[in-house]
């Protein structure tokens, strides 16, 4: 039975009704600029945290309105290219009925905070009037009146839940247009941020610009649905598989965008899709040079304080998982680690062993070695791990090439065989199958099993 594992590492990919685009309708593009800013005990900081531009494109269809988004930020990390763009779906009243609405992605103390931005229509605009309230969920809305943003007539609407966690939206008074909003966000240990969004531009796209930018987001779409990427992932790294499956659409993409405001977004992708093209073809030369070799001679200290060296690894096949191992901040793909004990349990029996390598020069620095260590046992006890965990200042993964070097993340996996060489070398983490675990991993090590067994006949 598997225990402890995120949530996240077992989510399907979320599909969602899309609404058909009715192209001979009007077409609305409309632009925002929004900002990130923390609070001080004086109020708000000198300057925001982060900045973004948040592009949508409203799209009469069937039942509604479609609305796709994209997002571009800076400061404060941000999105990886396949989750900043997506698409929610407008029932008629302006509700979302399906989908996402957009997001912002920032970094605060070490976490990552997925923040939701508005979308551009107001929900309850058939409510607005003088002195108007109502109630939805956990908020009061009450409408103050009328003002001036940007000499555009608004209704100012304020929304407060039991917190006082206040809201306010200024919404054209001839449409439900959001013409700008204001939301109080709390990050990490009740840190507060207070996010803003302004439109910057409107306008009614053409018939045939229409029917090109809606076939482009289609095309994006499909590129989305096609790298199955689990909704909120905020890794950047695309497997081999999904590498293979943008670089085949993205020549048509880059001319199906051509004079688009997608145009920047189609450039980003192909840059980071060749970059990490190329670094895989680094990493499977890391492999080639690795497997087949002898694992080379170490020795290191354990977390409960005894001794892993290399000659403890001969007659036996063992799983050796480079990683952080950290508790602090606690990230993905913290979930590998449970599955790696899953698969210990299994086939541990037939004498494999496993043993995560925690990676971190502060095991190397008498000043930060405790904080270091303490990071792992809280890893460790979190996930009630039953394998050992050896403590890496950096000198056994740098013998194995360290695919860091090569702009390539942790975990590293590198499976020794009874031999003492190196049968598997495998950089990132594995797909998952919430049935079998880390099924690619358990096929190396079944095969190991075998090969021993009919030596031994």
């Amino acid at each position: 039975m598997l225990r402890n594992f995120p949530q996240q590492a077992m989510l399907p990919v979320i599909l969602f009704a899309v609404l058909v685009p009715t192209v001979s309708a009007q077409t609305r593009e409309l632009q925002y600029s929004g900002t990130l800013t923390q609070k001080t005990r004086d109020g708000d900081a000198p300057a925001p945290v982060k900045q973004f531009e948040l592009y949508t494109l409203l799209t009469p269809a069937s039942g509604g309105q479609e609305c796709f988004h994209l997002v571009s930020e800076r400061g404060g990390g941000g999105w990886a290219w396949p989750e900043r763009f997506g698409t929610a779906t407008i029932g008629e009243n302006n509700r979302r009925t399906g989908g996402r609405p957009p997001h912002v992605l920032h970094s605060h103390d070490g976490v990552k905070y997925p923040v939701e931005t508005p979308l551009p229509l107001f929900e309850f605009s058939d409510r607005l009037a003088n002195n108007a309230s109502w109630t939805s969920g956990r908020l009061e809305y009450s409408v103050k009146g009328q003002t001036k943003i940007a000499d555009k007539q608004c209704w100012e609407v304020e929304a407060v839940d039991n917190f006082g966690r206040r809201q306010k939206f200024f919404v054209a008074d001839n449409e439900p247009i959001l013409i700008a909003a204001e939301r109080r966000v709390f990050m990490g240990r009740g840190d507060e941020f207070t996010l803003r969004v302004s439109l910057t531009g409107s306008r009614t796209l053409e018939a045939a610009e229409a029917a090109k930018t809606i076939a482009a987001i289609a095309s994006l779409q499909k590129i989305q649905v096609a790298l199955e990427r689990s909704e909120g992932t905020t890794k950047p790294e695309l497997s081999p598989a999904q590498i293979e499956k943008a670089s085949a659409v993205l020549p048509a993409l880059v001319e199906q965008t051509e004079g688009l405001p997608l145009t920047k977004l189609v450039v980003a992708m192909s840059r980071d899709v060749r970059a990490q093209s190329q670094r895989a073809g680094d990493v499977t030369s890391l492999r080639k040079k690795f497997v087949g070799q002898p694992m080379p001679g170490f020795v290191l200290p354990t977390l409960k304080g005894a001794q892993f060296d290399s000659a403890s690894l001969h007659g036996k096949i063992t799983v050796l998982h480079f990683w952080e191992y950290q508790g602090e901040p606690l990230e993905e793909p913290y979930g590998q680690v449970g599955y790696l004990d899953f698969l210990l349990n299994r086939r541990g029996r037939l004498g494999v062993s496993a043993v995560g390598v925690a990676v971190n020069e502060g095991f190397a620095k008498p000043e930060t070695q405790a904080a270091a260590k303490r990071s792992v046992r809280k890893l460790r006890d979190f996930m009630n791990l039953g394998y050992p965990i050896a403590l890496d200042g950096g000198n056994l993964i740098k013998q194995l090439g360290d695919p860091r070097q090569l702009d390539a993340s942790l975990p590293l996996w590198v499976v020794v065989g009874p031999d003492g060489k190196i049968a598997d070398y495998h950089v990132g983490v594995y797909p998952i199958n919430p049935n079998e675990g880390l099924r690619d991993l358990d096929a190396v090590v079944i095969r190991l099993l075998r090969d021993q067994r009919s030596t031994k006949d």
